[in-house]
């Protein structure tokens, strides 16, 4: 595992195609978002559980003023949710199209539910990371759990990682840098701190990407991310609060051949090897003894008459010096290579 640029060594990441609640409650919407993002190399779809008479109150504010629609974000929860067979379906559906299904829960009764199902990837966000109701619920959990930090400080990454380590079942779990900011500045990204988590705790980590455009998602990658997560829209014309920082399907496939081909271009080179596979090709480029000009038969070439010329597999230049100054037996035109039998070579001299 690597989270060091300058290391061969390469964390192939995996992508996670955050839907959230893009899809406003439509179950075609949601599985044709979960398909598209699969076609484009996701390996991971994520959605978002929020079971409002839960998780929420009617004094709970929106993060973003958006709807049209709904007067509280109890409304919302409630307008975009799912009923539980729905969400089996939906399930069924990704897995069908060939992705892992993963979800974001909000409160014990989302976490008990989708435990229930057998759930391969299940995540706690920024607000959550320190829920004792939900990590407890997670303890006996077999699965890859994933934590998000965009609004924890070093002390509760500390607790969060050694939580982690003492209670996750899965060599996958991991904790993803994050910044909770729509959209994040650049310059608030934090590869340092994904990878401080990775060397620090020796656990695995990656990002929460919430900029807008590709280059963190990118860099990210380069700097040994085990996860990539990132918010995903059919369009940008889509609605929604993070449209904003969502990619593309465009957007995304190129993310993904990025990933595919970074690992390969950083594979670890035998070059003793390729050097023998490239023998014939080296001959191609390589160079001959030959003469600058033609000569006839009896003619004497001195030092300066002599050159290099392709194809290689001839005399060396270095050869030139027991041959000048000696008569050639039989002419040698100026696109020939030189030989030792257009000289009269006595007592191997």
């Amino acid at each position: 595992m690597s989270s060091k640029f300058s290391n061969t060594t390469v964390t192939e990441t995996k992508i996670i195609s955050e839907i959230g609640l893009s899809h406003e409650g439509s179950l075609g919407l949601a599985i044709a978002l979960a398909k598209s993002a699969i076609q484009c190399g996701s390996d991971i779809v994520k959605f978002q559980a929020h079971f409002s008479e839960f998780e929420s109150s009617k004094s709970e504010k929106f993060r973003t003023p958006f709807s049209y629609q709904d007067a509280s974000r109890w409304n919302y929860w409630e307008r975009t949710g799912f009923s539980y067979e729905n969400w089996i379906y939906l399930k069924n559906e990704v897995e069908k199209a060939g992705g892992i299904f993963a979800v974001s829960v909000f409160s014990k009764q989302a976490l008990d539910f989708f435990l229930s199902q057998k759930i391969q990837v299940i995540k706690l966000g920024s607000g959550d990371l320190s829920n004792e109701e939900l990590l407890s619920g997670l303890e006996d959990y077999t699965g890859t759990i994933i934590l998000s930090t965009g609004l924890a400080t070093e002390i509760e990454i500390h607790d969060a990682a050694n939580w982690l380590i003492k209670h996750s079942n899965n060599s996958d779990s991991a904790i993803l840098q994050c910044t909770s900011k729509y959209p994040t500045p650049l310059a608030q990204v934090g590869i340092n701190v994904m990878n401080d988590i990775k060397d620090k705790y020796r656990i695995k980590s990656g990002l929460s990407d919430h900029t807008i455009g590709i280059t963190s998602s990118l860099t990210a990658i380069m700097h040994g991310a085990d996860f990539l997560e990132k918010h995903f829209v059919l369009s940008k014309d889509m609605f929604g609060p993070d449209v904003i920082c969502s990619i593309t399907p465009q957007e995304l496939k190129f993310i993904s051949n990025f990933r595919d081909e970074y690992v390969q271009v950083m594979t670890k080179v035998d070059k003793e090897k390729v050097a023998f596979e490239l023998t014939e090709t080296k001959q191609v480029f390589s160079r001959s003894l030959g003469l600058k000009r033609s000569f006839k038969a009896g003619e004497v070439p001195a030092e300066q008459d002599f050159c290099l010329r392709k194809p290689g597999g001839g005399l060396e230049w270095r050869s030139r010096y027991m041959l000048f100054g000696k008569a050639l037996i039989k002419a040698c035109d100026v696109d020939e290579l030189l030989t030792l039998n257009h000289f009269e070579i006595e007592n191997g001299n």
